[in-house]
């Protein structure tokens, strides 16, 4: 028996080694490796801060495992960097872990570092300038105007917002003009490294003209403006209309200026914000006020006999650069807040 498994022993070795190294090939075929380039996911940063342009997208890496697995599991690997070591400025960091690894696949990291570059903005509210040419014809005259949004808040790197002294709107012209108008404009052009928040591109002014009147008797003025007290500081307020209209009765001559001057409306802002819960108490939702009239004693003569509205809706906002700040007073204030204030953000904080 032994003999007969001698009996060309040469030939039997040879095929043993052919068959051991075509299994050994067919293996190795099924075995890929590659090297590419992996998407950065950057993490979401606080405090004002973002990545900025110039910074790493992809990091090297070499994959390997069965082909099937390399073709389809790469294509979803990303590398992640750990947001506490962010800083304004350029960043050196390593790779803090790679994503989406299946048991089976080994990926090698072929470079230490990638470079991230982190910009720092500060947000400042600004009022719009608005300016007038002209003036309106004999017997009338511009009472108010009403600006929409009154201010803008702008956010970008601290020297450009420094540089930025304030925003100017076209002058509007008053010849010709016998009865209310509105205007819109496009927003003023910013410096490179600036932008306004919420994307805003549009401003309307709303100009009132009124009659020039001095004739005694029963009349209706046009355009007194709706103010809000007691708004509390962290809050806009969005009325459904800004001004009303008063029916009243004069005994003597008035010129339609003094009895605009001498009138106030107005509707009491009772809503606050909750910097705990960061909400609008007691809720987000309108609400009907009325509207209070009152007069100068420099109106005597005058019998007021209606106004109209003398309710308006008020939608309630949180201050858009409130959650840059960080001041979430609870206690209630007339709102008169500098306009031109600029406030850092706060730190990044660590996740």
């Amino acid at each position: 028996m032994f003999k007969l498994l001698l009996n060309n022993w040469q030939a039997k070795l040879g095929s043993i080694l052919l068959a051991t190294l075509f299994y050994i090939n067919l293996q190795n075929s099924k075995i890929l490796v590659r090297e590419t380039n992996i998407k950065i996911e950057y993490p979401k940063l606080t405090g004002g801060m973002s990545i900025a342009k110039g910074s790493d997208t992809t990091f090297p890496v070499k994959v390997e495992g069965v082909r099937d697995y390399v073709n389809f599991y790469t294509p979803s690997l990303k590398a992640y960097v750990n947001p506490a070591e962010l800083r304004p400025g350029e960043n050196m960091v390593s790779v803090a872990r790679i994503g989406g690894i299946p048991a089976g696949l080994r990926v090698t990291r072929l470079r230490d570092k990638v470079k991230i570059i982190v910009e720092s903005n500060v947000s400042r509210t600004l009022v719009l300038d608005t300016k007038f040419q002209g003036d309106p014809p004999k017997e009338y005259l511009k009472s108010s105007h009403f600006v929409s949004p009154a201010s803008l808040v702008v956010v970008g790197n601290p020297t450009q917002l420094e540089k930025l002294g304030h925003l100017s709107l076209p002058p509007i012209p008053l010849k010709d003009k016998t009865k209310t108008f509105t205007q819109k404009f496009k927003v003023p052009d910013l410096p490179a490294g600036l932008r306004y928040r919420d994307n805003q591109k549009e401003v309307s002014v709303t100009v009132n003209i009124i009659a020039d009147s001095s004739t005694p008797g029963e009349s209706i003025v046009l355009g007194v403006p709706v103010r809000c007290q007691n708004l509390d500081k962290n809050l806009e307020a969005e009325f459904s209309e800004q001004e009303i209209s008063v029916k009243l009765q004069s005994k003597t001559p008035l010129r339609s200026i003094q009895i605009i001057k001498g009138l106030s409306a107005s509707v009491v802002c009772s809503h606050k914000y909750d910097s705990k819960t960061r909400k609008i108490l007691p809720d987000g939702k309108p609400v009907l006020a009325k509207v209070r009239l009152t007069k100068s004693p420099t109106l005597k003569s005058v019998d007021i006999q209606s106004y109209f509205p003398d309710r308006i809706s008020i939608l309630y906002r949180i201050r858009p650069d409130l959650d840059q700040t960080g001041d979430g007073s609870e206690d209630g204030s007339d709102g008169s807040s500098d306009p031109n204030s600029e406030e850092p953000l706060p730190e990044p904080e660590e996740e």
